[in-house]
């Protein structure tokens, strides 16, 4: 059975959100790759500046320490003159014996600025081997921006995946959502009826394309392990047959009779209308009843996949007793 009149909004508003969902998840690995991308290249630049900025170092440590040598030459030199000076300060005027005390001055706080300052060059070198750069002599040190950069890029890539993970989710339960929908869509639009027993369909109640109500009749099956024949007798035959009594009958066409067994009768006084017949019955003026037969269906080479006999119409003989009793009161009766 098909139906047209299927809703399929909801369907279409799952699949424009799974289109959506499968852009954002696209756009967020474009954007994932794009910062693994700048944070490889930071690291990259940030080593680079790590290695220029340890030479430099290392060639102002040099340097300092050469003139850290003259200084301590100059500093003896000025040390001895000074000292000499002191020793035999009745020989030479004050005006020189200062001048030597300030030369050795200044030569002592030379040497001690420069110490300070190899000092410091050597905690820039250690700093910069953990990463951590105190100062630059060319006044360019960018590495607290690019620092700071990928640590800003730590934290968007932690977002980013959070929001990766969460539109992969969504999307996997989208699918879902699309597959059952498809499954209602699907069963509601066209779908089987599956019989519950081996049987015939015997009536199709709804036409093609037709509306159908609630708990309305749809299919009538005919349980084909229940076959009978249904013969209508006269009543004035009533008294000849009894339940359990057996009958001949033959198919129309068929030359052989059978044997069948009485189960039921009816009288004329009941409605023939009967929708799980075979064929209904015709109602005639007369009165008349009907008698239900049970047949053995191997006597008609019948199986239960297929009772092609079914509608069939058949020819009963019900074997009447000799009765002169009965006989006398029917002719009384008349007379």
């Amino acid at each position: 059975m098909i139906n047209y009149r299927v809703q399929e909004g909801f369907l279409y508003e799952l699949a424009t959100e799974k289109k959506t969902l499968e852009a954002r998840i696209l756009s967020l690995e474009e954007r994932l790759s794009s910062f693994r991308q700048l944070r490889d290249s930071l690291d990259v630049q940030l080593g680079k500046y790590q290695k220029y900025f340890q030479k430099q170092i290392k060639l102002e440590i040099e340097q300092e320490t050469e003139k850290l040598e003259q200084e301590q030459a100059e500093n003896e030199r000025a040390k001895k003159e000074y000292e000499g000076s002191f020793k035999s300060k009745n020989a030479v005027s004050q005006r020189l014996l200062e001048t030597h005390r300030a030369n050795y001055t200044k030569s002592k706080d030379r040497l001690e600025g420069i110490t300070h300052r190899i000092d410091e060059l050597s905690n820039n070198f250690q700093a910069s081997e953990s990463g951590i750069f105190l100062g630059s002599s060319s006044g360019n040190n960018d590495s607290p921006y690019s620092k700071q950069r990928m640590d800003q890029l730590v934290i968007e890539m932690s977002l980013g995946k959070t929001a990766l993970e969460e539109a992969k989710y969504r999307l996997e339960g989208i699918n879902s959502q699309i597959e059952k929908e498809r499954e209602r869509i699907d069963k509601a639009k066209c779908f089987n009826i599956i019989s519950p027993f081996d049987a015939l369909v015997w009536r199709m109640v709804p036409g093609e394309g037709s509306a159908l109500a609630i708990n309305s009749e749809i299919i009538v099956l005919f349980d084909c392990g229940s076959i009978f024949l249904d013969a209508t007798v006269s009543e004035t035959q009533f008294s000849d047959i009894i339940p359990v009594e057996k009958v001949e009958y033959k198919l129309f066409g068929e030359p052989q009779f059978h044997y069948g067994t009485v189960i039921a009768l009816r009288g004329s006084g009941s409605v023939v209308e009967d929708q799980n017949l075979a064929a209904a019955p015709i109602k005639e003026l007369k009165k008349e009843f009907q008698v239900w037969i049970n047949i053995d269906p191997s006597d008609l080479e019948l199986t239960p996949e297929n009772y092609y006999m079914v509608g069939r119409r058949a020819e009963v003989r019900i074997i009447r007793k000799w009765n002169p009793f009965r006989i006398f009161v029917r002719f009384w009766d008349v007379l």
